[in-house]
């Protein structure tokens, strides 16, 4: 074999291999090639905070990401079918009932919120399909080790998709990005775009741990006015007060001794704010009441701007997190067929409360009393045996069926004389005329003799 044969047999071996150091070798002849593309995700793409791991540390992160996944997860997942003008509920298939083969629908569509709410992107790979090629299991991917390559931003469908150094079809994954940008794939990644934020955050909260761990300020200093005492008498001195503050026993000195104690100077007391500030702002980021990550709210909290903080909670705050993956699953059901979670069962007022809202409900005709019975967990009202409509199932508004009792009440009056009539006797038309009513007598013992 000659030289030249020698060298290309080197580089075609060298074009063949797959994967060297967990990233994807790439063609030898384009040197400029990015090397944080494809493949696995290479250390320095993630965040220096450590990732998602590190970034859950910090107590805003974690409780802003907590309440959206928990506000989603709780909520009662609905399946529906099209029927002209109407939509017709009906019972969940297997993608909304046991969307995965290993968890439940609660920790499924936590780890959902999890994923898209860290790293901006949620990646379910569809492990198992119907007969008629629809999805019925979808198992979510580490986002971390997705990668992305948009070798043409204007072509989204050439884009490659890489999980764990290895090509994925497309049409086997369930995509929901949670930030999108024109010209790209994935979403953006909350703890990649705001690393300083998050790392302030971890830093005051270090330096606050680090603070209290190592006792704070020094409690005080104790001079001696009259002479000058070496090391081993200040150590001597130290060792008493500090035994007597322990103990918390009376400090007993001379006159030539002065104690001042010393207060936590402003700017060490700062961390505190700086949690706060932090805390804040990554609320804003995540569209949660800064209350909830421990942040400054700005107002007063009442019973009456509480209950308004809970419905914008639903509409702001989880309601976008709920569209993204009812248009996701509204793709994979069959036609006609959608999604659709049920937002009123976060909403939860007091008892008298409920049962007014029933009660106008029941008013206008919305609701009929099965239907409210339902909702409180009760069962339906027997329903006569010859009785083809009956008061369980009416819907007919409590103003008219008033409304037509009184008159029908009138009708039936009027029908068996019940108004009156010149002989004062009155009349039914089964029975016949009736004789007038006995008229008492003046002394109260019996009917008047005529």
């Amino acid at each position: 074999m000659g030289v030249l044969d020698r060298v290309n047999a080197a580089m075609a071996a060298r074009s063949e291999e797959r994967v060297i150091g967990g990233v994807p070798w790439r063609p030898w002849d384009n040197p400029y090639w990015r090397f944080d593309i494809g493949g696995p995700v290479h250390p320095t793409r993630t965040a220096a905070t450590g990732g998602q791991e590190q970034a859950l540390r910090l107590g805003a992160v974690y409780a802003c990401v907590r309440f959206l996944a928990e506000g989603v997860a709780k909520l009662p997942l609905q399946q529906f079918r099209e029927a002209g003008t109407k939509k017709v509920k009906i019972t969940p298939g297997p993608l909304l009932s046991k969307p995965s083969a290993y968890l439940n629908q609660f920790n499924w569509l936590y780890q959902y919120v999890t994923s898209a709410a860290l790293h901006g992107n949620a990646w379910g790979l569809i492990t198992a399909r119907d007969g008629y090629g629809n999805p019925v299991t979808v198992e979510w991917l580490p986002p971390e080790q997705v990668t992305v390559e948009d070798s043409s931003p204007w072509n989204p469908a050439k884009a490659r998709i890489y999980f764990a150094g290895k090509p994925v079809d497309r049409q086997s994954l369930l995509h929901i990005p949670a930030f999108t940008i024109a010209g790209r794939t994935a979403g953006v990644s909350p703890i990649r775009y705001f690393q300083l934020l998050i790392e302030s955050g971890l830093d005051a909260q270090a330096y606050g741990g680090d603070w209290y761990k190592s006792g704070g300020m020094p409690p005080g200093t104790f001079k001696n006015d009259q002479y000058e005492i070496d090391d081993e008498q200040s150590a001597q001195i130290k060792r008493r007060l500090v035994d007597a503050q322990r103990r918390r026993e009376p400090l007993v000195h001379g006159r030539d001794w002065t104690y001042t104690p010393i207060a936590v100077p402003p700017n060490e007391a700062q961390f505190i704010e700086a949690q706060q500030l932090t805390a804040t702002q990554i609320a804003v980021i995540y569209g949660v009441q800064p209350r909830r990550a421990g942040g400054i709210h700005g107002d007063s909290q009442t019973y009456s701007n509480t209950e308004m903080d809970a419905l914008s909670e639903i509409t702001d705050t989880l309601d976008p997190w709920l569209v993204r993956l009812e248009t996701a699953l509204g793709d994979c059901l069959p036609a006609a067929q959608y999604a659709q979670f049920n937002r009123d069962a976060r909403l939860r007022t007091t008892t008298e409360a409920r049962w007014q809202v029933y009660r106008t409900a029941r008013d206008i005709g919305v609701l009929n009393v099965n239907e409210i019975r339902e909702l409180e967990d009760r069962p339906p009202l027997p329903r006569p045996a010859d009785a083809d409509d009956y008061d369980g199932q009416d819907y007919t508004p409590l103003q008219i069926q008033v409304a037509a009792a009184r008159g029908l009440k009138e009708i039936i009056g009027e029908g068996t004389g019940g108004i009156g009539n010149s002989g004062g006797i009155e009349t039914s038309p089964q029975a016949g005329p009736k004789p007038p009513a006995p008229v008492p007598s003046p002394n109260g013992h019996g009917p008047a003799r005529g």
